[in-house]
């Protein structure tokens, strides 16, 4: 009321795309809204009668791969046919949903309605906030962005009162009318200026016009002239070199990287197997012991790779070193599929610790060195994405399939890895300690630039400052016992040592590696391995939400979260299982272990499994760095090799809770050691961070 064009339009607009989002809050709310209806036989439209637990674990747990779905494909396609477009398709897979719930009398119908709803809400958690941040004023920005958050919400609530007063098939009739509604006040907003920019001029400077409320015939004033050239010139940015290369090669070889998440996560995936095929063994059933055995060697083949790749980089580069990470990898799955000891195993899972070793130190060595600046972070970002969603892969196919299986199925990836990644070239730096022309030719390509001919001054002082490094290296530094035994040395390796004791000792990675074994304890509703799904996806989501709110809060920040959520999570569970064995009545908190699962598993995302390492490299001297923070990592895999043998064995004989208590103790007692003793690091540079030593 009484406000501007320009006010009214754009919350016109954010509101008319969040009719998607209210729709896909009342998807999302569905199953508790109709749980009693489809129990109840009267009720219940299903030719299979009422739904069981299991099959209501198939259709809860449906909407999160369709979730996973619809970030990936339309997040793709919002930059190939527009914002708007984008938005206008996903009302489709919403009144599919809709339809299908309304006429399903299987539970195959009622799992891809849900489907169809997560992918829905995938887009919706994509490319709406990109939609509103690119079409607001920036004084409206923060409150538009709210009206999502808002709107599904107002579908929960939504849901839930339609669903206590009418029957579900008409709760679905009557939410098939909010998909028709977006698209009839949808279908005449213009597209965002932004994406318009990047194709057509005349309709990007029409559509500012329509969200700043200025009149079709009137010219632009000043002010807005400003913002149409800046949107300009940010656009021409963003396509300068817009045959980039470095997101694709990044994609491809972090294919390495899913399937070491595969590999992490492939005990947990395949315990029920392992521990009730007695035929395919020949020493039976799998023990406990053996089973620790199992898990254990991944950790000593990670600090095998970490040496052993890390030096083989430096020896024949990093692409031909990436390349030959694929045999250990490949040789890992083959060796699952044929063997019939426990002892073979062992070796197929040292194999594949040894790929962890090389995901830790020459990906990441690659990928700093073909990134520009602005992308290195969010490249960065794809290897942490990338491993979580191994684990999501490997625990869903171990659901349907039998662990030969998927193995069979795994050894596609490092084979994909080789075909596609072998023809890109080596990175910069390194060809620049060799040759220059190479050097040279690598940078264009991975700036996407075609010719020296078409190189910018930026180009030619990136070449120059690559080459003059590599030219000027100091001479190695002489070391002595001082560098290591002085005050900063001295408390930088106490920190050091407390961050990998509390990346070990939270038992967040313990507890990732015996997922399904977790779950069977807990006698949760869910089948475990539905149970690790669920998880797999919050995980992913995490890291994918951890990767932004990185830049806004330092890593001292990071880790308290991550630690607190960790302690909390640890908690919850610990007493959940206390209290089941003492015999106390706990069905109506089936959930619980799920949910603090899951909690620890997100809250690791944030801090703990993706600052510690960092930090340490910031925290100690240049000179002595190297060595320590070597030393720090062969700590850590060590105690990962102990942790993970002995667990089984520990939960057996002091009982599940008894060890949660301890990783919970632990916990606090990390929270307390970070709050007093680990410093700030964000936004100071390294000579700043060791003065505060």
């Amino acid at each position: 009321m009484g406000c501007s064009s320009s006010t009214r339009n754009q919350f016109f607009a954010a509101l008319s795309a969040n009719l998607l989002t209210l729709s896909y809050g009342a998807s999302f709310g569905w199953i508790s809204s109709s749980y009693l209806q489809l129990q109840d036989p009267q009720t219940s439209r299903l030719t299979l009668g009422t739904l069981t637990k299991d099959d209501l674990g198939w259709v809860t747990s449906s909407l999160s791969p369709g979730g996973l779905f619809g970030v990936l494909f339309f997040g793709w396609l919002a930059d190939k046919i527009g914002r708007k477009r984008c938005l206008l398709l996903m009302a489709v897979p919403i009144v599919l949903h809709w339809l299908l719930i309304a006429t399903a009398t299987n539970l195959i119908q009622l799992c891809v309605a849900r489907f169809l709803a997560g992918a829905a809400g995938g887009c919706g958690l994509t490319v709406i906030p990109i939609y509103i941040t690119e079409l607001a004023e920036d004084r409206l920005r923060s409150t538009l962005g709210t009206i999502s958050f808002l709107s599904f919400c107002s579908g929960l609530l939504l849901i839930n009162v339609l669903g206590y007063l009418f029957h579900y098939v008409t709760v679905a009739c009557i939410m098939i009318a909010l998909p028709l509604v977006f698209a009839t006040c949808f279908a005449f907003k213009p597209d965002t200026p932004q994406y318009l920019e990047q194709r057509n001029r005349r309709e990007a400077e029409r559509s500012l016009k329509y969200y700043r409320g200025i009149p079709s015939k009137e010219s632009l004033n000043e002010e807005l002239q400003l913002e149409l050239t800046r949107l300009c010139k940010s656009t021409q940015q963003m396509h300068v070199g817009s045959d980039n290369n470095s997101f694709s090669w990044s994609d491809f070889i972090n294919l390495i990287s899913l399937s070491y998440g595969g590999v992490i996560c492939w005990t947990s995936a395949s315990y029920i197997y392992l521990k009730e095929d007695s035929n395919h063994f020949e020493t039976g059933v799998l023990t406990n012991e053996q089973l620790g055995l199992i898990t254990a060697a991944l950790s000593p083949g990670s600090l095998a790779g970490a040496f052993f790749f890390g030096w083989l980089a430096d020896k024949i580069g990093r692409k031909r070193c990436l390349l030959f990470t694929a045999l250990p990898m490949l040789a890992h799955w083959l060796i699952i599929c044929f063997a019939r000891n426990p002892w073979q195993l062992a070796v197929a899972r040292f194999l594949g610790g040894t790929i962890g070793g090389s995901s830790y130190t020459v990906i990441s060595i690659y990928i700093t060195e073909i990134a520009q600046d602005s992308l290195r972070s969010t490249l960065g970002m794809i290897t942490s994405l990338a491993l979580a969603s191994g684990y999501l892969l490997i625990n869903t196919l171990g659901y349907f399939l039998h662990y030969i299986t998927v193995a069979w199925i795994m050894t596609i990836i490092p084979l994909a890895f080789l075909v596609l990644f072998a023809f890109n070239p080596e990175s910069p730096h390194y060809l620049a300690q060799r040759n220059r022309k190479k050097a040279e030719r690598s940078l264009r390509y991975y700036r996407g630039i075609s010719s020296s001919s078409d190189a910018n001054e930026e180009f030619q002082q990136e070449l120059s400052r690559l080459c003059q490094s590599e030219d000027e290296k100091p001479r190695k530094l002489q070391l002595c016992w001082h560098d290591f035994t002085n005050r900063k040395a001295r408390k930088a390796y106490f920190i050091g040592l407390g961050l990998v004791l509390t990346n070990q000792f939270n038992g967040c990675l313990t507890l990732q590696n015996y997922m399904t074994f977790i779950f069977e304890e807990a006698g949760s509703n869910l089948p475990p391995m539905i149970s690790a799904i669920i998880v797999s996806v919050i995980v992913l989501v995490g890291t994918f939400l951890s990767t932004h709110f990185a830049g806004f809060a330092g890593r001292r920040t990071l880790l308290l979260g991550s630690i607190s959520g960790i302690f909390i999570g640890e908690s919850v569970m610990a007493l959940y299982y206390y209290l089941t064995s003492k015999g106390y009545e706990t069905s109506m908190f089936n959930w619980l272990p799920i949910g603090t699962f899951s909690l620890v598993q997100f809250s690791s995302t944030f801090g703990i499994l993706s600052v510690t390492t960092p930090l340490i490299a910031e925290l100690t001297p240049p000179k002595i760095r190297s060595i320590v923070v070597r030393v720090q990592i062969v700590t850590m895999f060590l105690l990962s090799s102990v942790i993970t043998k002995i667990f089984p064995q520990l939960s057996e004989s002091l009982g599940m809770s008894s060890m949660l208590f301890i990783f919970a103790g632990l916990s606090f007692i990390f929270t307390v050691f970070i709050a007093i003793f680990v410093p700030e690091t964000k936004g100071k540079s390294i000579q700043a961070i060791q003065d505060s030593l």
